[in-house]
């Protein structure tokens, strides 16, 4: 018999009277998980599960939370072959072995969903058998459970839908790529593209042939869908708007979650030491792009994040470079060649704080405490003169002291 929409409203059918609402539709809040229950299960006094237990029974497509008492074994739930869950008559006991069921909270909600798979799997129930499947086009959905079993080491955003069929009735399906699957959630400011790169209908889908390719440069994207599953590294999509309608970039992988926030720059750096780009910025998440340093020249820069500039090489590819971080590197302490790339011969009175740090080369990357650089000098409040100052690409002033531990620039 075809179930109807008005079954999903965790209604449940008992042994014994009832009130109309169960445990599992009351306001009350609770960290344990629930389970779904694809068929009807009976309620049992005790984990005996015997005839002579029964007390009530459970209806169909409703979610009951697993009681507190089974906390501390909710490592090994997905192995459980009974559960204690509670309803309105106190703890109860269900034995799953009698039904179809699966781990987590159903939601009831009507919604129109778009299968992009050429073939979707119809099931019976959440990972049961199938021997149907669908093609592509849009079903009537009633119905959704998380794919990933709570306690487990899943993790995905994929649902199991809970469909209407004119031929079959309700059926199950798990579809990977489905239209409204890839909302995207809004993005801050501009991000980075490296390399040219074509468009795409939906994130998975094959490229668009014939469609204008995004050149490596700034994009300003109207979304961003995130892929994770597992320990494989994120999938990241941008949605762009573009001459032929709204179209998805697959971002670069070296970019993990997303280089955003990118403000836009005219910058032109006159690069006055050998210097090395990278892939993406801040030197402790990417490496160079090549251990050969590129002899001073000038850059034209398109983006940037904090002392970090994005530009586009004679190769039309996009990289990164740290002004300040490449000529601090390059400070000896030679005062006629340090003299050459801005650094200052004056006796400076400065005050020292706590807050203040000294190191071998002026340079703190991004979000670093400095007391954790390797050879970082902290002092105690003190005047003391320095002799030399340099004032750095991204805007900080730095003063060359003479230490116990011999000479060191400081920020104060």
């Amino acid at each position: 018999m075809k179930r109807s929409i008005a079954a999903l409203s965790l209604a449940a059918f008992l042994f014994t009277p009832a009130p109309s609402r169960t445990y599992a539709d009351s306001d009350m809040q609770d960290p344990m998980p629930s389970i779904t229950l694809i068929d009807s299960f009976k309620l049992y006094r005790s984990l005996d599960t015997t005839a002579d237990q029964v007390i009530g029974a459970l209806s169909p497509l409703q979610s009951v939370q697993i009681s507190r008492s089974y906390g501390d074994n909710l490592m090994g739930l997905v192995t459980a072959d009974k559960l204690p869950v509670e309803t309105w008559l106190g703890t109860a006991w269900i034995n799953l072995k009698e039904g179809s069921y699966k781990l987590g909270k159903l939601t009831s909600k009507e919604q129109t969903i778009t299968l992009l798979d050429a073939e979707t799997a119809l099931w019976d129930a959440p990972r049961g058998a199938s021997a149907y499947a669908l093609s592509p086009q849009q079903v009537q959905a009633i119905a959704s459970i998380p794919d990933c079993d709570p306690y487990t080491p899943c993790r995905n955003t994929n649902s199991w839908f809970l469909i209407h069929t004119s031929w079959l009735g309700d059926k199950w399906v798990r579809p990977f790529s489905y239209a409204e699957k890839y909302q995207g959630v809004p993005v801050e400011g501009s991000v980075p593209i490296n390399s040219e790169r074509p468009v795409y209908q939906y994130p998975f889908e094959q490229p668009l042939t014939g469609e204008p390719r995004i050149e490596a440069g700034l994009l300003k994207p109207l979304a961003k869908y995130t892929h994770q599953e597992g320990m494989v590294p994120p999938s990241i999509w941008y949605k762009v708007q573009t001459s032929l309608g709204e179209r998805w970039v697959p971002q670069d992988s070296r970019y993990g979650l997303g280089v955003e926030k990118v403000e836009p720059s005219t910058k032109i750096w006159d690069m006055p030491v050998p210097f090395h780009v990278f892939d993406g910025p801040f030197v402790y998440g990417y490496t160079a792009d090549t251990e050969e340093a590129f002899q001073p020249q000038h850059i034209q820069t398109i983006g940037q994040i904090s002392d970090w500039y994005f530009f586009i090489d004679s190769n039309g590819n996009g990289k990164w470079v740290s002004p300040a971080m490449e000529i601090a590197s390059q400070l000896t302490g030679e005062l006629a060649h340090d003299a050459k790339l801005g650094v200052k011969e004056e006796l400076v009175r400065i005050e020292l704080t706590e807050m203040s740090v000294a190191l071998d080369q002026p340079y703190i990357p991004q979000n670093w405490d400095p007391r954790n650089i390797q050879g970082a000098m902290t002092f105690s409040p003190q005047t003391v003169t320095a002799s030399r100052s340099w004032s750095s690409p991204s805007g900080e002033t730095w003063y060359y002291v003479h230490t116990w531990q011999g000479p060191k620039w400081v920020r104060l």
